[in-house]
């Protein structure tokens, strides 16, 4: 992050509302004068305060207990500039469309119309509302698991796997939930309580670093899968976001990261693929890779080759890849399996669903964000992750667990 603009933009961004407030609500901005100044001035300081430890400190601080601490308060203050910067927005429109309307009065009528500011009012109520929802996206909306039942029909898959039962979770992200770790107890019972046939972890289960799981390794630990349950790694899962001073650290804590996998019941497939059997005959191929990601600072590991390699002949296979762009890039219209899971959007952890559509700012960054994608007889599935990285909340976007029910067509 580049402190100079970032700083320049908290600033602009208090300025220009703290001005419209004063212009919009002339009377209660006389009246509380003093109140007005002194809130935004402590706003603004604060806020560059915490945008400069975030400029300055990511990478180099260890105490992941630390910064979850930072990020939650990060939250609350993005929870006060989001709204901020919309409102902006509306005091914008508000001064262009009375500009408009004062020019087209002018021909007929040079006295000056009073101004009701319809606009930048209605942009404060917003918001506020706006804001309302991100505080609660904070103190609740993280902690509100949901579990999505999905059922896909496949035309090749073998009889015996009809009604074949996968739990998907993915982006755990431990460390950002530095002492709250327990809330996890309710998310391990609703997936117990699906008596899944295997439970898939597709990546990101921390932020950085091996002690993040300290915590979680006995909560995930009790994980219950007829079958078994297997993960990938993700982006995050590599520790490649914090400045290691020598790259034996960094070995270290991988290999940590993969023990505290290991303890919590869970086959971690790196270009692997196991094989599940029924009536001796019939099996279905879940093949894991390693990450793979579009941009530069993201690993590219996955060997999809390698890793199909000993299951070439099982005619239905799965695919784990934590970033979905790797279905795009390598699994569509190249191979032949049938279902990829991913996850790594968060559908950027803010949206909204009406009835069966979502919105989400997601949808201007990923191609695949939340959801079922296909492409002839090819599928993916986006699972919205079930913790969360930076903002410290959910609003719209509960966290997921999937519940995937294969079908025979």
């Amino acid at each position: 992050m580049n402190f100079p603009i970032l700083a320049g933009f908290v600033v602009v961004l208090d300025l220009v509302t703290v001005l419209g407030i004063k212009k919009v609500f002339s009377k209660f901005s006389v009246r509380y004068k003093r109140g007005i100044r002194i809130a935004f001035f402590a706003q603004t300081v604060l806020a560059l305060v915490i945008v400069f430890g975030g400029c300055f400190l990511k990478g180099n601080i260890r105490d992941y207990l630390f910064l979850a601490d930072y990020y939650y308060v990060l939250g609350f203050m993005l929870a006060i500039y989001f709204p901020k910067a919309l409102f902006a927005l509306f005091l914008l429109a508000d001064r262009l469309f009375l500009a408009i309307k004062q020019r087209s009065r002018r021909k007929q009528n040079p006295t000056p119309c009073k101004q009701h500011h319809i606009l930048a009012k209605c942009g404060l109520a917003a918001g506020l509302l706006f804001m309302g929802f991100m505080v609660w996206g904070i103190l609740f909306g993280r902690y509100n698991y949901t579990v999505e039942q999905v059922e896909m029909f496949f035309d090749d898959l073998p009889h015996s796997f009809d009604g074949y039962k996968i739990v998907q979770i993915t982006d755990i992200h431990a460390g950002s939930y530095g002492r709250t770790i327990k809330h996890f107890e309710k998310a391990v019972a609703l997936i117990n309580a699906q008596e899944p046939d295997i439970i898939v972890l597709t990546g990101d289960l921390v932020n950085n670093f091996s002690e993040e799981l300290i915590l979680l390794a006995p909560i995930f630990s009790q994980l219950q899968a007829k079958t078994g349950q297997y993960a990938v790694l993700g982006n995050h899962d590599y520790g490649g976001y914090y400045n290691w001073e020598n790259p034996a650290d960094s070995t270290a804590n991988q290999a940590a990261i993969e023990h505290y996998i290991s303890m919590m019941g869970f086959k971690l497939l790196k270009n692997e693929a196991v094989v599940f059997s029924r009536n001796s005959t019939e099996q279905i191929a879940l093949i894991g890779v390693e990450n793979w990601g579009r941009l530069k600072r993201f690993p590219k590991r996955a060997d999809i080759e390698t890793a199909m390699l000993p299951v070439i002949d099982v005619p239905f296979k799965l695919l784990l890849s934590h970033d979905p762009d790797y279905w795009e890039e390598r699994i569509k219209g190249k191979t032949d399996i049938a279902l990829t899971l991913s996850g790594h959007s968060h559908a950027m952890q803010m949206g909204l669903k009406l009835g069966k559509k979502r919105f989400s700012p997601a949808h201007f960054l990923y191609r695949y964000w939340s959801g079922i994608y296909a492409a002839g007889n090819q599928y993916l599935y986006v699972n919205r992750g079930l913790g969360f990285v930076v903002f410290p909340g959910r609003i719209g976007m509960p966290p997921e667990i999937t519940v995937i029910t294969l079908k025979k067509r």
